[in-house]
């Protein structure tokens, strides 16, 4: 194996993401109240939903140690990719860089920690692209340059349906919350370049929530062309299809993926929740 991308459990795999030896999984820990699960991408997302729903506590996530990252590289492999969700929202990077370190003193290789600015979609529609790269016969040195590149076209986008985790972690305060339940107010979400979460929009009930996420991945199609565009969903595959659908329907061209939310991606999602990544 020349080389392999490690990427943390906030990413979302494919199907055939699961079965390619060149991609492994590095698990965060979820803790619900006393309970801790590992999310190593065997994790029952109702399992995990279900919990949370159940629980008055606010659910943490604990990032992988460097020693994690370390133990995943696969024997033989020269070149490694490391994909982290967003230093903002994680320590994951963190314990990336000093696993780098390591590999670069210790085992000789080549190693490119890549702070993402994103998550779950975003980290998918990454490890695709350098999938694509490598294929294409790009030198190391060539994908090091791209990758900045590629971050600073990329475009997070993400539904709500369920705004528990924002409610418990502070983002909407108990009334705003109790008004977006009664009203079916469901906020239209985004990815800053520095990796932080902003609000684009609002609407009342999450398919007017989905036309206005329509709406604004396709102003930002006039500002520049996206190619390739990962859309993971929790739970409601149906919602995701009928999304993909109609941006086929306008991009007929362009590739779309589709991609269930894995264990953390799901549990600051929700049930309804759709994220999209485009570059």
């Amino acid at each position: 194996m020349e080389y392999q991308i490690l990427m943390d459990s906030c990413g979302d795999r494919t199907e055939e993401m699961k079965r390619d030896e060149r991609i492994a999984l590095v698990p965060l820990r979820l803790h619900i109240g006393e309970e801790e699960y590992m999310d190593d991408g065997s994790l029952d997302r109702l399992v995990l939903l279900d919990a949370i729903a159940q629980s008055d506590e606010i659910p943490r996530s604990s990032c992988p140690s460097p020693a994690e990252y370390v133990e995943r590289v696969a024997l033989g492999c020269k070149r490694v990719y490391m994909i982290t969700v967003s230093e903002q929202l994680s320590g994951s990077f963190n314990s990336a860089s000093l696993a780098a370190k390591q590999m670069r003193e210790k085992l000789g290789l080549q190693v490119n920690v890549i702070n993402s600015h994103s998550a779950s979609a975003g980290q998918t529609l990454l490890a695709m692209q350098i999938i694509r790269w490598e294929e294409g016969g790009y030198s190391w040195q060539e994908i090091e340059k791209k990758v900045p590149l590629y971050l600073q076209k990329m475009k997070t986008r993400f539904v709500l349906e369920d705004l528990t985790m924002l409610e418990r972690n502070g983002r909407l305060t108990g009334l705003k919350a109790r008004l977006a339940d009664v009203f079916h107010i469901c906020p239209v979400l985004g990815g800053t370049p520095k990796g932080t979460i902003c609000q684009t929009g609002q609407a009342r009930g999450i398919k007017r929530a989905l036309q206005m996420l329509y709406r604004q991945i396709v102003k930002d199609s006039e500002e520049w062309d996206w190619h390739h565009m990962v859309i993971s969903f929790c739970e409601k595959e149906n919602v995701a299809i009928e999304l993909k659908t109609k941006l086929k329907q306008q991009f007929p061209e362009r590739s779309i993926r589709l991609v269930a939310t894995g264990g953390l991606s799901s549990m600051y999602a929700g049930r309804g929740g759709i994220i999209v990544a485009y570059a």
